[in-house]
C-alpha cells in the first residue's frame, strides 16, 4: 500500500466524526457555558468517575443493559479504568479553580436560602468568597424568595474560567455506536485522535470548511501542530481525497421544499431564502435509507432557528462545523437570574459567532415572500424557570409553517390567543416526545437540595400527549400535521437515549393523536428517519 501523499488537497471523510470535548467530555451547551460546566464537572462527572473506578464491573453490566440506557453509568470496560482514573486526576488539577467555583456558589445558596427573608442582601457582599465576589448578585423575587444572578458575560472573557482544556476528537465509528454523551468521557484509544483546540480558534475553520471544499491537508497539520509523520499519517486517515456526493443542496423551484433531516432538524427553503430550524445531523451516508446527511446542506443557509437549549436541538458538533456558513443564528432571550438558563448567545459566541439574533415571544423577521415570528413555548423543561425556548411560525411563498418541537399544549388559551394573532396554519409540526425524562437526568447539578423521588417524577422534560396535542390542532385549524422530534432516529441514541417500542407511551399517544386527526379528514404522520416534501 503507497503512503498517502500528505500534501494533497483534502476533504475530511464523510464518516469523520468531530466530536468536541471539555475535560474529555462530549461537549454539549452547558458544557460551553462555564459557571454551568464547573457545576457539572463537580456534581455529575466527578461522582461518576470515582463510581466507575471503585465498582468497574457494575459499569460495564449496567452499560450492556439497554434499560439502562442514559444512566449514571460509564460504557466502558474495566480494562479502561487506568483512563478514567487519569482523567479524574487531571481533572481534580486542572479544574480545582472550577470546582472551588462549584462548590462556595451551592454553599451560598443554601446559605441563602435558610437565612434571608426579605431583610437586604448588601451584607452578603464583603464575605463573599474569592470565586464568587464579582460574579455573583443576590436578589429577591416579589414573594421575598432569594435567588443569584450569575455574571455569564464576565466569566466567559475572565481568564478564571478559561482553564477547561477544550478538544477535538477524530473517529470514524457509526454514529450509532457512539457513547451516551451524559454519562462516558471519551477516552484517546487506537480509533480515536484528540487533539487540544479551542472551540473559537480559527483553526476550527479549516476543519469546518474541509466538509464541503477541498482544503490543504500541510495545512489543517501545521495548524495543528503536528510534526511527527507518524501523528500526520494518523490524521491523514480521516481525510479522503475526494468530495462526499450531495443529494441536491440548493432549491432553485417555484414553490416551497421541506426537508426534514431526522428529529426536530427541517430545513425550509424558496429559490431567495433558507431557514435551518434545531440542526441536528447524521454524517453516515446510507443510499438504501435516501438519508439526509450534513453534507446535504446549502453551502449558505440565511438562518438557523433554535428552539431551545438541550443537546438534540442546540448541537455544539454541528455549530462547529457551520462556520462562515450561516447568515443569522435566531435565539430565545435567556433568564439571566437562573443558573439552570445559561445564555445561548454567549455559547454561540464562544463557538466563533457574531451572527447572532436575540428574540423576544412574537418578535417577527421579514424574508423574501415571508416572515418568522417566535412563539411562546410552554412545557418541557420541569417547570424550571427557564426562558431560552420558543417556537417558530414561518410564512413563505403562501405557505405558512409551525414548529412546536417539543412544546406541551398544557393550557389551549395560548394558542387560541396565537390563532387570534397568527390566523391558520397550514402545515403543523409537533413533537410528542410526551413522557420525558425526569427533573433531575439533565439538571441534578444545579440543585441546591435534594428533590423527592414523588416531586421529581412529576417534573419531566414532557412534550404534548395526543389530548393537548389535539387542541393545538384544532386551535390552528390546521390541514397537515406532522409529529416529529421523537428521538428515534438512530443516530440520535447518543444524545437521547430513547428506544421506543409499540407500547411506549409516545408511541401509543402519537398514533391516538393521527387517528383523530384522519378520522377529522387531515392529512397527519409521524416522521421518521428523512424526508423531502415540495409545498
Amino acid at each position: 500500500m503507497n503512503a498517502p501523499d500528505l500534501k494533497d488537497p483534502v476533504f475530511l471523510a464523510s464518516d469523520t466524526k468531530l466530536e468536541p470535548l471539555v475535560f474529555g467530555w462530549y461537549a454539549w451547551s452547558h458544557l460551553v457555558s462555564p459557571m454551568q460546566q464547573a457545576l457539572n464537572l463537580a456534581y455529575r462527572q466527578l461522582p461518576m468517575l470515582r463510581s466507575f473506578i471503585a465498582n468497574p464491573g457494575v459499569h460495564e453490566a449496567a452499560s450492556k443493559n439497554p434499560k439502562m440506557l442514559g444512566g449514571s453509568f460509564l460504557e466502558l470496560k474495566q480494562s479502561d479504568v487506568g483512563g478514567v482514573r487519569s482523567l479524574l486526576q487531571d481533572t481534580l488539577q486542572r479544574g480545582a479553580g472550577l470546582l472551588g467555583f462549584a462548590d462556595d456558589l451551592i454553599k451560598l445558596d443554601r446559605q441563602l436560602q435558610k437565612s434571608e427573608t426579605g431583610f437586604s442582601l448588601d451584607h452578603l457582599y464583603a464575605k463573599l468568597p474569592e470565586s464568587l465576589a464579582g460574579y455573583v448578585e443576590a436578589t429577591y423575587d416579589p414573594n421575598n424568595h432569594v435567588s443569584l444572578r450569575l455574571l455569564e458575560e464576565l466569566a466567559c472573557d475572565d481568564a478564571f474560567f478559561q482553564v477547561p482544556p477544550q478538544e477535538l476528537a477524530f473517529s470514524k465509528g457509526a454514529d450509532t455506536a457512539r457513547n451516551f454523551f451524559l454519562n462516558t468521557p471519551r477516552l484517546p484509544s487506537a480509533e480515536r485522535m484528540i487533539l487540544p483546540s479551542p472551540f473559537g480558534d480559527e483553526r476550527f475553520d479549516l476543519i469546518s470548511a474541509s466538509r464541503i471544499r477541498p482544503v490543504s491537508f500541510q495545512g489543517v497539520a501545521d495548524a495543528f501542530g503536528i510534526r511527527d509523520d507518524a501523528a500526520r499519517a494518523r490524521l491523514r486517515s480521516y481525510f479522503s481525497d475526494g468530495p462526499t456526493p450531495r443529494n441536491t443542496p440548493d432549491y432553485d423551484g417555484d414553490g416551497v421544499r421541506v426537508r426534514y433531516f431526522g428529529h426536530a432538524c427541517v430545513l425550509v427553503q424558496s429559490s431567495e431564502v433558507s431557514v435551518l430550524v434545531d440542526p441536528f445531523l447524521t454524517w453516515d451516508h446510507d443510499d438504501a435509507e435516501g438519508r439526509l446527511t450534513f453534507h446535504d446542506l446549502p453551502d449558505h443557509i440565511d438562518y438557523v432557528f433554535f428552539t431551545h437549549n438541550h443537546q438534540d436541538h442546540f448541537s455544539i458538533e454541528v455549530l462547529l462545523q457551520l462556520r462562515n456558513r450561516v447568515g443569522a443564528f435566531l435565539i430565545p432571550r435567556n433568564n439571566v437570574t437562573s443558573v439552570v438558563d445559561p445564555s445561548m448567545k454567549l455559547v454561540l459566541r464562544q463557538l466563533g459567532h457574531r451572527n447572532v439574533t436575540v428574540m423576544d415571544p412574537m418578535d417577527r423577521i421579514e424574508l423574501p415572500d415571508g416572515w418568522i415570528v417566535s412563539l411562546p413555548f410552554y412545557g418541557e423543561h420541569a417547570d424550571l424557570n427557564i426562558t431560552s425556548k420558543h417556537g417558530l411560525c414561518i410564512e413563505l411563498k403562501g405557505r405558512r409553517l409551525m414548529f412546536l418541537a417539543d412544546s406541551d399544549g398544557k393550557d389551549r388559551m395560548l394558542y387560541r390567543r396565537l390563532a387570534q394573532r397568527l390566523g391558520k396554519i397550514d402545515h403543523l409540526f409537533v413533537g410528542m416526545e410526551c413522557d420525558g425524562a425526569p427533573l433531575t437526568w439533565l439538571y441534578s447539578p444545579y440543585l441546591t437540595n435534594p428533590v423527592n423521588r414523588k416531586d421529581d417524577d412529576s417534573r419531566r422534560l414532557s412534550g404534548s400527549d395526543s389530548e393537548r396535542a389535539w387542541s393545538i390542532v384544532e386551535e390552528f385549524g390546521c390541514r397537515q400535521v406532522y409529529v416529529y422530534a421523537m428521538g428515534q432516529e438512530p443516530w440520535m441514541r447518543f444524545v437521547t437515549g430513547l428506544e421506543y417500542t409499540p407500547e411506549s407511551k409516545q408511541i401509543v399517544e402519537s398514533n391516538k393523536l393521527l387517528e383523530r386527526c384522519r378520522s377529522a379528514g387531515l392529512d397527519a404522520e409521524r416522521l421518521h428517519g428523512c424526508r423531502t416534501i415540495t409545498l
